[in-house]
């Protein structure tokens, strides 16, 4: 302006000077020019100040790091002025940071030691029957089954899985270690300002730290860490549990096989006592049978004869069954023939034919009779099966000696209340 302001009063005081014949073309003179000042260059790219501000604003909130300084490669100019710019952050962790994995093999290799004592202590009682003698018919399906451990070696073997099985921390990143956030983005300068597009940030190194455990997080008391002085007395705990379970377990073994062998003899007198009664019920049995046979051939023998009665609802009356031949048949059976009568009327009897089971039951050996042809007196009730083509007595000799069951028609069935109820014993000779 003071330049602008000069050049002004100099035309003015020639314009004072000047005839006024110059007035005329004075005024057609050339407008004054005036200078505008120049437009501010804007700077080559953004800071590294404001590049930070861009990509602490796209980061998630992290626990396990703060930021660090910022760094930038050489930026990708583009035709109108833009800018391609791939930056760095770094980020410092805050705090060592530990994995929980799977404690170290070796742990495990270490704990093997008490596989045999443990596999013996519990293998099946079968095995130690075997091993003394037992044959395989003696040995029963529980005898099969694995033998559970006693407590006390029970106790240590879980001591040893947890020894060896647990989980450890092992650390994988160091406090202070940086780790780099990268982002990738197109910088445009307008009005005065940056403008940011087409943001790409890649976090991936620094969110996998939130799968870390911080070791602050850690209870140094219930958690184990894993470190050189640590696997050493780790070892050394499982080698000393190893040795206590293979002391306590080998006179358990040598138990087992003592246990084994007096559950043989045990089991051996009780099968030797078991066939002894056996027998003994056995050649109890057979007397009874022999007993019961006699008993019923010579009740049913040749000449002999029930006497008793029949009775049907309030009619009753006497009636008397003789054997007139008998015979064994291969101890199961006596078939026999006979008579079957009214008492008063002896000479008006019919024929009989009849099979005596020698199985008893619990009513007695059933008698089946089949009644034949004969003479009966026709005004007796009885006369209604005698006259029929399929009378017949269904009886049981008792252990007394008695014949009970009843007189009817295989037609009526078992069941049918026109059935004669017959109780009869054996007549004095």
């Amino acid at each position: 302006m003071k330049k602008q302001l000069i050049y002004a009063t100099a035309l003015i005081s020639s314009a004072c000077l000047l005839p006024s014949c110059f007035e005329k073309e004075e005024q057609s003179a050339e407008p004054v020019k005036v200078e505008q000042p120049a437009k501010p260059q804007p700077p080559a790219q953004p800071t590294n100040e404001e590049i930070g501000r861009l990509i602490l604003e796209k980061l998630p909130v992290c626990e396990r790091a703060t930021s660090g300084e910022v760094s930038c490669d050489a930026p990708g100019k583009n035709d109108d002025g833009s800018l391609n710019i791939t930056a760095h952050l770094s980020m410092i962790v805050k705090e060592n940071l530990y994995t929980k994995e799977a404690a170290p093999e070796e742990f495990n290799k270490e704990r093997q030691a008490v596989n045999e004592a443990a596999n013996l202590a519990m293998r099946p009682e079968a095995s130690y029957l075997m091993q003394i003698g037992a044959p395989s018919d003696f040995i029963t399906d529980e005898d099969r089954n694995a033998k559970p451990l006693p407590a006390d070696l029970q106790t240590i073997l879980n001591e040893l899985k947890e020894l060896s099985d647990g989980s450890v921390y092992r650390k994988t990143v160091e406090a202070g270690k940086e780790v780099t956030v990268t982002i990738n983005f197109h910088a445009t300068y307008k009005e005065d300002a940056w403008v940011y597009d087409n943001v790409v940030l890649d976090d991936a190194n620094l969110l996998a730290l939130d799968a870390l455990t911080p070791e602050s997080a850690i209870n140094t008391e219930t958690d184990s860490i894993l470190t050189p002085e640590f696997e050493g007395i780790r070892k050394q705990l499982i080698k000393e549990k190893t040795v206590a379970f293979n002391e306590a377990a080998r006179p358990y073994i040598l138990s087992r096989e003592e246990a084994a062998r007096a559950t043989f003899t045990q089991k051996t007198a009780q099968k030797e006592e078991e066939a002894l009664k056996a027998r003994e019920a056995e050649e109890a049995a057979r007397a009874a049978q022999e007993k019961h046979i006699k008993m019923c051939a010579d009740l049913l023998a040749e000449g002999k004869s029930f006497a008793g009665e029949w009775a049907r609802g309030d009619r009753f009356g006497e009636l008397t069954l003789i054997v007139r031949q008998s015979k064994l048949v291969a101890d199961e059976s006596i078939q026999f023939v006979g008579a079957v009568y009214d008492t008063k009327l002896p000479e008006a009897s019919l024929d009989i034919e009849g099979r005596c089971e020698l199985t008893p039951t619990e009513q007695g050996s059933m008698i089946k009779i089949t009644i034949y042809d004969g003479q009966y007196d026709p005004d007796q009730p009885t006369a209604e099966v005698y006259d029929s083509k399929d009378g017949q007595l269904i009886l049981y000799l008792t252990a007394e000696g008695k014949l009970v069951g009843t007189m009817g028609c295989a037609s009526w069935g078992a069941e049918s209340e026109k059935n004669f109820r017959i109780n009869m014993v054996p007549k004095a000779e």
